[in-house]
């Protein structure tokens, strides 16, 4: 099932739960994804995006500190982050999170416990977006 034109795009796991992190990046693995990298909290994240051009993070909406959701609106204030792909995965599973996040700017919403089928629908339908965004500005 890997994709080869999946390994061009780099990608960031945020949440705090270690197996969460583990399981996210062996589906993102099978599906073919290369440049996959880690982060356990919203500092260490910010540390990350901010040297780093990611296409995908992942984020758990409930860490300790600074939440995921809040990470995100952050970035989605700034006109520089539009091109990444903000893909919100929680256990918050009522639909008003879903809607809020959605909102805020989230690309898509995966509820924990996850499937592998159901992440790699939702992360195809993501890639897809990827593939419409206009090209990057120039430096």
């Amino acid at each position: 099932m890997a994709d080869a034109s999946l390994e061009q795009f780099r990608v960031l796991v945020v949440d705090d739960n270690v197996v969460v992190r583990k399981l996210i990046e062996v589906n993102l693995t099978t599906m073919g994804f290369k440049n996959i990298e880690v982060a356990s909290n919203s500092n260490e994240a910010q540390e990350k995006i901010a040297a780093t051009p990611y296409d995908i993070v992942f984020l758990d909406w409930n860490m300790p500190g600074k939440s995921g959701y809040q990470l995100m609106q952050e970035h989605r204030e700034d006109r520089k982050f539009d091109r990444i792909a903000f893909v919100m995965v929680t256990a918050e599973s009522q639909e008003r999170y879903m809607r809020e996040a959605i909102k805020a700017g989230a690309t898509s919403y995966i509820t924990k416990p996850i499937t592998p089928a159901t992440f790699a629908d939702k992360v195809g339908k993501v890639v897809a977006w990827l593939g419409t965004r206009p090209p990057a500005p120039a430096q």
